[in-house]
């Protein structure tokens, strides 16, 4: 349990190195996420509690709780960093990309686990972290689309088969803008209240993403925008990664009209250990599909049909690579299909 807290605080911690040491110490995060991460699974086991043995206590809230004010801390401490005149936009690139590696990790995913919740205050908290990376549309289209549509065409977030991640990147950023525009439109509407009103929420997050750049322009300048703008960057990129693996190639079949309901047959299921206490059990994906309003400490752990072949961490870097990704996974793809 200690370490859904522990895990995500070292690098939150990694991603401070650069602003309280030196930007060159900026490479921490990527040494912990990509290297030591990889070989801390590669020694401890899986995940493999029974269901019956799985518990939920006031401690699993605090780990995620706790990330807020944490990710707060790191982007207003570095927009005092990079005000300094001294600091270049290199240096203010890379102390931004740094903390964008916990905004990615451990913001987004916490956010992630927070709209699903069934408080406003929760849900309002994931708005939060994700409109300080500028991605706060994310809230209605993963919500009402993606959980909707995965596995199918009509997914911006669903990775086709063949698809290597840089077009999908692109395909999936602007049309998740777009989706999720016309999923709150459609909402509008049946309120009987206009597009172009307070109630929309698309409005605000612009809103709001708009004022946290200006504010961070007002802290410092040119400097601040190179900071917060790297800081969402590699967020948004680190997310639609994981978009990117989780579901790449699977497709629910259609027939007479409709697709067939969600299995275990149509996400990349990750019990990898440390990769999950960082990411507040994001690798369970399978069952998060089938009960989304499901907290993080009590998804299955239970071994799935669809399993990725290595951590997060692996399959982030071999996604970045796609001759090597086709390798593996489509293979992977072809031996489902003879199960």
């Amino acid at each position: 349990m200690i370490f859904y807290l522990v895990t995500p605080l070292i690098l939150i911690f990694s991603s401070s190195l650069g602003l309280i040491i030196d930007p060159t110490w900026s490479i921490s995060p990527f040494i912990w996420v990509f290297i030591l991460v990889p070989i801390i699974d590669l020694v401890l086991p899986y995940l493999s509690k029974e269901d019956v043995e799985l518990k939920e206590n006031v401690f699993h809230n605090f780990s995620i709780l706790i990330v807020l004010p944490c990710i707060l801390f790191l982007i207003i401490f570095g927009l005092f960093v990079v005000s300094n005149p001294n600091i270049g936009f290199l240096s203010a690139a890379a102390l931004g990309a740094a903390v964008g590696m916990s905004g990615g990790s451990i913001g987004i995913t916490t956010a992630h686990e927070l709209i699903h919740r069934q408080s406003k205050i929760m849900r309002g908290i994931g708005v939060l972290l994700l409109v300080v990376c500028c991605y706060g549309h994310f809230r209605i289209e993963h919500i009402y689309g993606h959980h909707m549509n995965v596995a199918t065409k009509e997914d911006p977030a669903t990775a086709r088969r063949g698809e290597n991640f840089y077009f999908y990147f692109i395909r999936c950023v602007i049309n998740s803008v777009i989706s999720s525009w016309n999923i709150e439109k459609k909402i509008l509407i049946k309120k009987n209240k206009k597009t172009l009103s307070l109630q929309n929420r698309m409005l605000h997050y612009f809103t709001l993403e708009f004022l946290f750049l200006l504010i961070a322009f007002l802290v410092a300048g040119v400097n601040g925008l190179v900071f917060v703008l790297f800081h969402s960057f590699v967020s948004i990129i680190l997310l639609e990664l994981v978009n990117y693996i989780q579901h790449y190639g699977l497709e629910r079949k259609k027939e007479n009209g409709r697709y067939e309901r969600f299995t275990d047959h149509h996400s990349w299921n990750s019990r990898h250990i440390s990769a999950n206490w960082s990411t507040f059990n994001l690798g369970l994906h399978a069952e998060h599909h089938q009960r989304a309003s499901k907290h993080y400490p009590l998804l299955s752990q239970e071994e799935k049909l669809v399993e990725m072949p290595a951590n997060y961490s692996v399959m982030l870097m071999m996604a970045l690579v796609p001759p090597i990704w086709f390798f593996v996974m489509d293979r992977k793809i072809d031996n489902l299909k003879t199960i």
